[in-house]
């Protein structure tokens, strides 16, 4: 009867062990944020298991980022345009699909100074734009970009010293406004 209980408590200290290794793990594992699986490198996420609050099946995200600030050291990289990716990257590590976001930011005040071209960005502020490589990761994923004319010209530069020239608006209110009206929901700076 001795040996009995003696493997019995044997067998539950082994199960409590093992299922304590298996719950540290899995808390380790969510404490790492992840920089991808869409924007690799960038958005650092973490996967939500066990949610309370479900997300909508098959919901089409159609939002517009706001994007008014920006770093005042020009060697830095805009955290609100990682904000962009950050968005895609915690959508997709938690189930919805890329073709599911309709996504666009509108740079203005400040922030319309990432959107420049090396040559003018580097001729302004004396460094490389730390931002293009992170620009060009989102537009691969389709994001949509417009840039304030009325902040362009008030900064000095034109629209050859854009990153692309395309993307030129007349202002970022006129384009917030418009965006809103064609169901782009506003996520403000």
């Amino acid at each position: 009867m001795n040996s009995l209980l003696t493997t019995i408590k044997f067998g539950l200290s082994t199960l409590l062990i093992l299922l304590s290794v298996q719950i540290s793990a899995e808390t380790l594992e969510q404490q790492k944020p992840v920089k991808g699986p869409v924007i690799k490198g960038y958005g650092p996420v973490f996967a939500i298991k066990n949610r309370s609050v479900k997300l909508p099946q098959n919901f089409k995200y159609k939002v517009v980022f706001d994007v008014l600030n920006s770093p005042d050291s020009a060697d830095k990289l805009n955290r609100r345009i990682e904000s962009i990716a950050r968005f895609i990257n915690m959508h997709t590590i938690n189930g919805v699909k890329l073709e599911n976001m309709d996504i666009a930011a509108v740079f203005h005040g400040h922030a319309a100074k990432d959107l420049l071209n090396n040559k003018a960005y580097q001729e302004k502020y004396l460094f490389k734009n730390p931002n293009i490589e992170l620009i060009e990761k989102l537009r691969k994923a389709g994001v949509k970009f417009y840039i304030c004319g009325q902040s362009v010209r008030f900064g000095g530069f034109h629209k050859e010293d854009l990153l692309h020239p395309g993307d030129l608006a007349l202002s970022a209110m006129t384009t917030l406004v418009v965006l809103q009206q064609q169901g782009y929901q506003l996520l403000p700076n």
